[in-house]
């Protein structure tokens, strides 16, 4: 995963050089393979994020290492979204028949977007972590994406047949063409979402081409959603498709953060794309995560397998700071 040295110190203050942030990341257990000069002083450092640590795969991830490392607060972008009169519920539907694939999915809609260029400081945002630009409503849940580290997906809601979001398991023999130009045929070991008559997308791993964000995109669904991980995991090796949202998804997203990075995703768009947020959320849950949860430790067996000697009140101290 890469980075950007500028916008992670947007995250967390620290007075760190980017060599000496890459020696106490990499102490700490995240391998830096490279560092990139970038214009205006900036860098990019390439990160090896190891598969137990998906919570590391976000610059707000990264904020809560480097607090744990440090001290210092956390500065998170801002999610507060100002709703329209219309109601979410009256401009689109949601259901999910794999509860067990989909635990929960949450949608969010703004209508009369203008989809066009991004603006050049959000532009420059995603060429500092490697990312080329596509338009506003995309280039914002790529920067959501990174912030948070939770994948969204944007469908243009007037292709979706019926206004419908049905979360289901694939038809024997039906087939999609994904946004990278590949017709793929699907067999029900597959998620997908899709609307009363075919899938739209490939449930965690990558979108189809006919609901896409265009030009004349002008009413926009947002999805964001938790897929269970080894579902999403065979689906991706399976079909050797691997995307930003897979890489994610088969690693453990966050099941909590879903309503804050949709929330921040649809701010973005009623600013840049001139679009109204509909009031209130699509929230179907299947199951019910818990706001806090409970971590069992023997600080005595932790120290015996680190072979070192750390209090409980500083062990405690370090997984606070990591929430």
């Amino acid at each position: 995963m890469k980075i950007s040295y500028n916008w992670l110190k947007e995250f967390i203050d620290f007075n760190w050089s980017v060599k000496e942030l890459a020696g106490k990341l990499t102490f700490a257990g995240i391998e830096i393979e490279g560092i990139e000069d970038l214009p205006s002083g900036d860098f990019q450092l390439d990160l090896e994020i190891t598969p137990n640590r998906p919570d590391c795969l976000s610059f707000l991830g990264l904020a809560r290492e480097i607090r744990a490392l440090n001290g210092g607060q956390i500065k998170v972008p801002g999610c507060q979204v100002t709703e329209g009169p219309q109601d979410v519920n009256s401009l689109a539907k949601v259901e999910v028949e794999d509860k067990q694939g989909c635990p929960r999915y949450l949608a969010r809609v703004i209508t009369g977007v203008k989809v066009a260029e991004s603006p050049e400081w959000l532009k420059k945002k995603l060429e500092s972590i490697g990312l080329r630009p596509i338009n506003n409503v995309a280039d914002i849940t790529n920067l959501a994406l990174y912030e948070f580290g939770h994948p969204l997906h944007s469908f243009d809601l007037d292709k979706l047949s019926g206004q419908k979001i049905i979360v289901r398991r694939a038809k024997k023999d039906e087939a999609i063409t994904t946004l990278d130009g590949v017709e793929r045929k699907l067999t029900p070991e597959y998620l997908v979402i899709a609307d009363a008559q075919r899938p739209a997308a490939i449930a965690g791993i990558m979108g189809g081409m006919e609901s896409e964000i265009s030009a004349a995109t002008k009413n926009v669904l947002l999805e964001s959603a938790y897929f269970d991980p080894p579902l999403i995991r065979r689906g991706s090796k399976n079909l050797g498709l691997k995307s930003d949202a897979s890489y994610r998804f088969e690693r453990g997203a966050d099941p909590n953060i879903l309503e804050q990075a949709v929330n921040r995703a649809a701010r973005l768009i009623s600013e840049i794309a001139g679009g109204q947020v509909a009031k209130g959320i699509i929230d179907v849950s299947a199951k019910k995560f818990p706001a806090d949860w409970e971590l069992k430790l023997r600080p005595e067996k932790a120290c015996s397998l680190l072979g070192a000697d750390i209090k409980p009140e500083k062990m405690a101290e370090i997984l606070n700071a990591l929430e």
